[in-house]
C-alpha cells in the first residue's frame, strides 16, 4: 500500500504500476483540495502554489454551512469539531481554534470564531 499526500508520490504510483487510478483515503479530510494539487502535478510535473489560510477557513465556512443545510444545526455544530484540527493544522492560532470551536453550541458561536 502506498499513502498518497503528494503528487510526486502519485506519480510515481502510477508510473512504476501502471495503475488506472490511485486511492487518496483520509488524507482529504480537512483537505479537499488534494485531489486539485494531485492533478495538477500530474498535468504539469509541478506542486500547486499552496493554500492560503484564509482559503482554508473559506473551505472549513462552506463545509460547515453544508452540514447547517443538511444535518440542521444541533448536528452542524458537533460535527464541525471533527474536522477543524486537519482545516487549522499548521496555522497560526490552530490550537485556539480547535479549542473554541471544540465548544460552540451554535453557529452564531462558529462564525465568531472563523471570523
Amino acid at each position: 500500500m502506498v499513502i498518497l499526500f503528494l503528487g510526486e508520490t502519485a506519480k510515481k504510483c502510477f508510473d512504476e504500476t501502471g495503475c488506472d487510478g490511485i486511492m487518496i483515503g483520509r488524507a482529504s479530510l480537512g483537505n479537499p483540495w488534494i485531489f486539485k494539487n494531485i492533478k495538477y502535478f500530474l498535468e504539469n510535473g509541478e506542486n500547486a502554489e499552496e493554500i492560503s489560510n484564509q482559503e482554508k477557513l473559506d473551505v472549513l465556512r462552506e463545509h460547515f454551512e453544508l452540514l447547517l443545510q443538511y444535518k440542521g444545526e444541533y448536528t452542524a455544530t458537533r460535527e464541525i469539531r471533527k474536522f477543524i484540527s486537519w482545516y487549522v493544522k499548521g496555522m497560526p492560532n490552530a490550537r485556539n481554534y480547535k479549542e473554541k470551536v471544540n465548544i460552540i453550541d451554535t453557529k452564531e458561536d462558529f462564525y465568531k470564531v472563523i471570523s
